[in-house]
């Protein structure tokens, strides 16, 4: 043990406790959560005068807009929404689409709508992507919504985000998707990405998968490999079960050099360990964990796939300090008490205050082309993909 592991810090990270070294940061937009229908980001540190703008700045957005992308108005006008506690939903983009009746038979026009929501809390900002008719979801979810001290590790059942948490029994009866992904930054330039997700049904292995891709890309790697002047090769590490805790799962680490100029080679070492999760009737969700690094260095390290030498890379990990770090953090993984609570028998959700219509726009001409939604959700690209 080094400094490295010596001192760490158990994180909630959505239904998982996790340790992790002390120095990790992640950035203002690092979490998000499928929730359902519903995909929630989080951004912590906004002040509340910088979500009053930002949601000015969106609703002047949003009434811009007056018609499809096929130049049809709107059936209706856009609407500013607010709820009790305190949260703003736009909703917009509304037009009738032929569909079937509660007969299946009758053909009837039924008012479509997108809807987004924005909540702040104690300088975290909660903010829920357009869905196509979501404005009663997205009314549910919000008091769902609490901020929380990085530190802090809730008791109730739900879901932990950067600054944030979400209250919510653990409930794949409900046939609801959840999915949690969150991205931090270890020392030492190491990367880690957290997942964890909803299992309906059992599918293959992350190594039998794996194992497929390799075999289904050999011919087209063999081609380029053979290709004058190409530099390039990857080294296996470890490809195995690995048991943590009561959690069976799975653990892949390798690391693949390329040459991308003439006395310039880039080494990528990732590992990965997959538990495949359960389905009813003792469902447990299925949880992800890829720590990755990169290096740029002059010289070739001594075999492809390797970790280059401390001189050529000073500030990246040894793989002594790679391994410590990540078994570290693998054999922390667990989950948090009373996360997986289920509902109680015959319980059902409570109903959230109905919305108030505070803003309609008026109806008007022109043309403008709707603004992205007004942040990125963390990249979902594993580390492995690299290599």
């Amino acid at each position: 043990m080094t400094e490295l592991t010596r001192n760490v810090q158990t994180h909630c990270v959505g239904r998982l406790l996790i340790d992790l070294p002390e120095g990790t940061t992640w950035n203002a937009t690092a979490s998000s959560a499928r929730l359902g229908d519903l995909t929630l980001v989080v951004e912590t540190d906004v002040s509340q005068a910088r979500y009053d703008e930002l949601i000015e700045q969106r609703w002047q957005a949003v009434q811009a807009v007056k018609a499809d992308d096929n130049g049809r108005p709107w059936q209706q006008a856009p609407e500013r929404l607010s709820t009790a506690e305190g949260g703003t939903l736009f909703v917009y983009g509304f037009e009738r689409v032929e569909g079937l009746a509660e007969d299946d038979e009758t053909v009837v026009q039924k008012l479509f709508h997108q809807a987004e929501g924005y909540l702040w809390r104690d300088g975290t900002l909660f903010k829920v992507a357009p869905a196509l008719n979501a404005k009663n979801a997205i009314a549910r979810l919000f008091p769902r919504l609490h901020a929380r001290a990085g530190d802090d590790v809730p008791t109730r059942p739900g879901l932990c985000l950067s600054n944030a948490f979400v209250d919510g029994y653990f409930d794949p009866a409900r046939g609801e998707q959840e999915e949690v992904s969150w991205g931090f930054a270890l020392p030492r330039n190491l990367g880690l990405v957290v997942r964890h997700a909803t299992v309906w049904e059992p599918g293959p292995s992350m190594l039998q998968r794996r194992r497929e891709a390799d075999k289904e890309s050999a011919g087209l790697i063999a081609r380029i490999l053979a290709e004058p002047g190409v530099v390039a090769g990857r080294k296996e590490y470890r490809a195995e079960e690995r048991r943590v805790g009561e959690l069976t799962g799975e653990e892949y680490v390798m690391g693949g050099t390329e040459g991308v100029e003439p006395q310039v080679f880039k080494t990528n070492i990732g590992g990965e360990w997959d538990f495949g999760g359960h389905a009813a009737p003792s469902p447990l969700p299925g949880i992800n964990l890829g720590m990755g690094t990169s290096f740029r260095t002059t010289r070739q390290p001594p075999a492809l796939g390797d970790f280059p030498e401390r001189a050529d890379a000073p500030d990246g990990p040894t793989e002594t300090e790679f391994f410590e770090v990540w078994d570290a953090i693998v054999e922390s993984v667990r989950l948090r008490p009373s996360a997986l609570t289920p509902p109680p028998p015959g319980g059902a959700p409570v109903a959230p205050d109905p919305v108030v219509s505070t803003v309609v726009s008026k109806p008007g001409g022109g043309d403008y082309v709707l603004e992205e939604f007004l942040t990125g959700v963390p990249p979902t690209q594993d580390w492995m993909d690299k290599l």
